[in-house]
């Protein structure tokens, strides 16, 4: 199975900190950050990946190749304007296989993903229980509701998920589109979407605040 990462942020939210760089690229413990998110899935023998890349791409691209240094296979998917998740996504379909992993390049969680995919051969999003602003519900393991701009619902989308390829067909032919809010919230009011209930165990890069927390955490494992 391959794990198809976004990698194509602007990182504006890190204002300067990402001056120059793929967001996935910023140095955390004197290591570019895209290398702990490679390694929390080969960890779990995931070693095939797709980047999908567009904002400075050639730094990610020069740095990882092939993938062969890192002990993984790596492809790249560029965009050549910004498509959003959705037209990101749908630009690499003829990547990514029958099933794929989806994640975020600025997210690290480590966590049994070969458990999560062997467990959930159906599309399965997993969620964390909201600590302030939620955009997703659930019930019996199924979700029940995804919207990306909500904010009172029990749930939070923890940044991971598994799918088949054919939901790709749930996006707009083409143009730029969010792939969160056209396919999670269709396949959410089908109830054709599991759930998986994980913990707030997660490193993020996304906003300042959260880069000098991840490396002050990260730091400290050394």
């Amino acid at each position: 199975m391959k794990v198809v990462i976004l990698a194509g942020g602007l990182g504006t939210r890190l204002g300067a900190l990402a001056r120059g760089l793929p967001k996935a690229m910023i140095m955390v413990a004197g290591r570019p950050w895209l290398e702990y998110v490679i390694e929390s899935f080969a960890a779990h023998e995931l070693r095939e990946f797709v980047f999908l890349v567009g904002h400075h791409a050639d730094v990610i691209e020069s740095h990882f190749r092939r993938g062969d240094a890192f002990g993984v296979r790596i492809e790249y998917s560029r965009e050549k304007q910004l498509l959003g998740t959705g037209g990101a996504i749908r630009e690499a379909s003829h990547l990514i296989g029958d099933r794929f992993l989806l994640t975020y390049g600025d997210v690290l969680r480590r966590f049994d993903y070969d458990r999560f995919v062997d467990e959930h051969p159906d599309n399965c999003l997993a969620i964390y229980p909201r600590l302030s602003e939620g955009n997703t519900d659930a019930a019996n393991g199924v979700i029940t509701r995804f919207d990306k701009s909500a904010k009172d619902l029990p749930y939070v989308d923890a940044g991971f998920s598994v799918m088949r390829r054919d939901v790709i067909d749930l996006l707009p032919p083409d143009g730029s589109c969010s792939f969160e809010q056209e396919v999670y919230s269709k396949l959410a009011s089908r109830r054709e979407l599991e759930a998986e209930v994980v913990n707030h165990d997660f490193y993020d890069i996304g906003t300042p605040e959260e880069l000098a927390k991840t490396r002050a955490d990260l730091e400290a494992e050394l």
